[in-house]
């Protein structure tokens, strides 16, 4: 019988543990170790299934001689299916085993084999610390924005076999992709090929055009969907932040660490991790990342232990990387590293037909949401069609959203639109943005209802003086630049390219870029 000031130490000693680190399985392993250091135990582990019902981390207590070498019982092990399966607790002579439950859903069990008989006190408390341990669970399935498998890992010497392991499967069908256009389904196909190996991605495109999403059905294609997939905004951290968020911290390593804390690679540690708009990394900082990318292994902040991780990195940015490498602005043997393929998302200018479905989806998703019932007339449809989108497929969801909101009737008719009434968000945001700013070549006023020619927002007649007769493509180039004053945006629009071309030409022909 356990005094209730004990209990009280126990309860603490174990919640510490189960809030103290990640990955999961090494969190379980140190509380099982706190129970064999309060409690004469004979025997004893945690089982965590899997999502596909599979035992994925089997904790053993660190009694007696190799966990490694001990083996369950027959027994035991129908035991711990029963428990499992049906949810309830299970209390023998000397033995009891808990289920462990997240959202009521039983995911594993608890189990203790006791050296002489325990008392009542003893069952509740190994019932609060199941629940202790549910909840641990519950935590490291909300980090894992995929909402996957609690389990980070799959360990050695696992318990008979408690049910089949199923065998990995491609999906045939993202669902979170809509689309039917050629160019779309171009880059899904380059995605499934991809997919089935291990190497980095590098995904490309304007702002808005759905790199998360394509991350997330390269790592739903391959072996690796039943574990974590972990992404990570890097523009929006500083390099100290970003390296703990990364590699993780060691209790007291800065102010305000007082805990050990895992990082996004060691969470992701078999499945992907996905590092967005990576060209903003700071070039200090990509020489730490290129190590992890090339060695697998790391230092958590302020530690002194090597870790070792298996993770597949897709990368994705809309930065010009090539330009940011010749001006010295990221490095090329991590450019090398993170570019082994490349993948280029269409704009949504460029994907035919698509806009009509994308429409039609953001608009079941505003009804779905506000309890609502519209619908595009066929003119509506017609003018979104003809739209260039410059902020892709955010600004198309945007664009609905506002539209339903204001709509007058349930049927959203083409006067809806703010751009039928000069309210257009994308012609405001760049009615008073400089030239030189780039936007892609794009400028909503020139193309809101038109077609993108090749000299779509260019103005009347520069195209034509700078394809004179008799000029190279050179002379052509710093004519261009001449004429804008040497402002790369503005060249490009001259010459009805965009300013990552006229950046590659400049480097190319060895042109300087000069003011006047």
């Amino acid at each position: 019988m356990i005094k209730p000031e004990a209990r009280l130490h126990i309860l603490y000693d174990i919640s510490k543990e189960l809030i103290s680190s990640f990955p999961l399985d090494n969190v379980l392993k140190a509380a099982m170790n706190a129970l064999v250091e309060h409690l004469r135990l004979r025997d004893g582990g945690i089982v965590i299934h899997g999502s596909g019902g599979e035992p994925w981390i089997n904790v053993r207590a660190p009694i007696g001689h190799d966990v490694r070498s001990r083996s369950l019982t027959i027994e035991q092990a129908d035991t711990i299916n029963r428990v499992i399966a049906s949810g309830e607790k299970h209390f023998g002579k000397n033995s009891v085993v808990l289920p462990v439950k997240v959202n009521r859903k039983t995911i594993g069990a608890l189990w203790i084999d006791f050296a002489q008989k325990s008392g009542d006190q003893d069952e509740t408390l190994l019932a609060m610390i199941a629940v202790l341990i549910g909840l641990t669970c519950q935590r490291y399935r909300e980090l894992c924005s995929d909402g996957g498998s609690v389990a980070e890992e799959q360990q050695a010497g696992q318990i008979p076999k408690i049910g089949p392991k199923p065998h990995p499967t491609q999906l045939d069908k993202i669902d979170w992709i809509v689309g039917e256009s050629p160019a779309l389904k171009r880059v899904l196909a380059t995605a499934k090929i991809v997919a089935a190996t291990n190497s980095a991605v590098l995904l490309r495109g304007e702002s808005g055009t759905g790199k998360e999403c394509f991350a997330r059905a390269i790592h739903a294609l391959s072996i690796r969907k039943s574990k974590a997939f972990i992404k990570l905004n890097c523009a929006a951290l500083s390099e100290t932040v970003l390296e703990s968020e990364l590699f993780g911290h060691e209790k007291g390593a800065f102010t305000g660490a007082l805990l050990q804390r895992a990082g996004r690679f060691e969470l992701a540690n078999g499945g992907t991790l996905l590092l967005d708009e990576i060209g903003d990394v700071s070039p200090q900082f990509q020489a730490k990342l290129l190590r992890v990318l090339q060695e697998g292994e790391f230092e958590r902040l302020g530690g002194t232990k090597t870790l070792k991780v298996d993770v597949r990195v897709i990368c994705a940015t809309n930065k010009d990387l090539e330009v940011a490498v010749l001006r010295g602005e990221f490095r090329a043997d991590l450019y090398y590293r993170i570019n082994v393929v490349p993948i280029i998302l269409p704009p949504l200018r460029q994907r035919d037909g698509d806009i009509s479905l994308l429409a039609q989806v953001f608009l079941e998703q505003f009804n779905k949401s506000n309890d609502r019932n519209f619908d595009f007339a066929p003119s509506a449809i017609g003018i979104l069609s003809k739209c260039a989108f410059p902020g892709n497929v955010r600004e198309l969801d945007n664009c609905v959203q506002r539209t339903a909101t204001l709509a007058s009737s349930n049927t959203i008719a083409s006067s809806d639109f703010a751009c039928q009434q000069d309210q257009c968000s994308s012609a405001l945001l760049w009615k008073d943005a400089p030239d030189d700013y780039p936007v892609h070549s794009l400028n909503p006023r020139d193309t809101m209802l038109g077609g993108l020619g090749a000299n779509a927002g260019t103005p009347s007649g520069s195209a034509a003086t700078i394809e004179a007769p008799g000029l190279t493509e050179r002379d052509r180039l710093i004519k261009a630049m001449v004429k804008a004053g040497w402002v790369q945006a503005k060249a490009a629009r001259i010459l009805g390219k965009t300013p990552r071309q006229v950046g590659y030409a400049l480097s190319r022909f060895g042109i300087d870029v000069i003011k006047e």
